[in-house]
């Protein structure tokens, strides 16, 4: 395990915006991290893991205290993909684009997933700690996870068997998804990946909130659910990615050209891919994306979207983005002036809110 306080180490925490730590540990093997773990829980000492540290939301004020970083970089591979049933076992610290290069390049696609962050960990988007009602298919990959490996200091290794679930005993993935690090350390996860099908970029130009929220509603109503979603308000655009296989991918975009409109701009496999890796490459979802500071993230129903945006989230709104778009629920990414106090939406409208960075 390698063990670094150089000062050339400050510019991953300088560019999340987390404190330096007193200490950083870089784990090689799974076995090191979980020493590690319990190592500094047996010496009572504060310890957070990392993978790209954009997701380490919880208890950042305990990090003014001293601290150390465990940082899960290396743990970066692939253990087994299984042809047959379509599961991969990835290492906590395997980063959402490395992982999407390695799969295609072994003949499968995480397509079917939402869009997240590229730089971020499989691990670190397993345990993240957000507030607000649970979501299924809204393409996270906790949706198609079906196993952890993960360990506790306080308890040891745990890990859920690939199985049916009556024969797999206790389901305590929870303890660990969703749960940041506050009962252990993720160390892998298997997950469900398929093989490519056809897929299909669909380009709404100069929509308004409200009008993207009705296209999103006639699909959603159609049973039609895009494989990721991104729509910007300032430039009023609504992308939408659709994969299935090819003659069920043309029946729907004949069903949306007859009741919604054809889009202002189509494109293929190819170019949905690319702007798949475009957009991930700049998700909002980002402790270092150059907004964050003045970005607040809101679950809201999809029906509080027919009201104006500025009625929704004050004079100081700037701009929104939405990256995750379901039936439920609609993750949003508003903006504001930096100096704006941002105001809380209207009762029903919004399940939970939270800064992108706390203060």
């Amino acid at each position: 395990m390698t063990s670094d306080n150089a000062v050339g180490s400050t510019a991953y925490y300088h560019t999340r915006r987390l404190p330096r730590p007193a200490g950083e540990l870089m784990p090689h093997t799974a076995q090191e991290l979980c020493d590690a773990v319990d190592e500094l829980h047996s010496a009572g000492q504060l310890w957070r893991v990392l993978g790209d540290g954009q997701h380490a939301r919880r208890g950042e004020s305990s990090l003014d205290e001293k601290w150390t970083a465990i940082r899960t970089d290396e743990l970066d591979s692939v253990v087994e993909l299984d042809r047959k049933s379509g599961l991969v076992c990835v290492e906590a610290g395997m980063r959402w684009k490395a992982l999407q290069a390695e799969l295609l390049a072994r003949g499968f696609s995480t397509q079917r997933y939402g869009l997240h962050p590229s730089t971020a960990t499989v691990g670190g988007m397993l345990a993240r700690r957000r507030p607000g009602p649970p979501m299924l298919r809204g393409g996270e990959l906790l949706d198609g996870c079906v196993s952890i490996g993960a360990h506790s200091p306080t308890d040891g290794e745990y890990r859920y068997l690939v199985a049916p679930r009556k024969a797999s005993g206790p389901d305590l993935r929870h303890r660990f998804m969703g749960a940041g690090d506050a009962d252990g350390v993720i160390v892998d996860a298997t997950f469900v990946v398929w093989r490519p099908v056809a897929e299909r970029l669909l380009l709404f130009r100069n929509r308004s909130l409200a009008e993207a929220a009705q296209i999103m509603g006639e699909l959603f109503l159609a049973e039609i659910s895009p494989s990721c979603v991104h729509y910007s308000h300032n430039s009023g655009s609504l992308q939408i990615i659709l994969s299935a296989p090819g003659q069920l991918l043309r029946s729907r975009i004949r069903w949306i050209t007859e009741h919604i409109g054809a889009p202002d701009d189509t494109g293929d496999a190819d170019k949905a891919s690319t702007r798949r890796a475009w957009l991930e490459d700049r998700h909002p979802d980002r402790r270092s994306h150059p907004e964050a500071a003045r970005t607040h993230v809101y679950w809201m129903a999809p029906s509080a979207l027919d009201a104006d945006p500025v009625e929704l989230f004050g004079n100081g709104f700037d701009d929104l983005e939405i990256a995750c778009w379901t039936p439920r629920r609609v993750e949003i990414f508003a903006r504001f002036d930096e100096s704006a106090t941002p105001a809380a939406p209207p009762p029903g409208a919004c399940w939970a809110h939270w800064p992108q960075l706390e203060d």
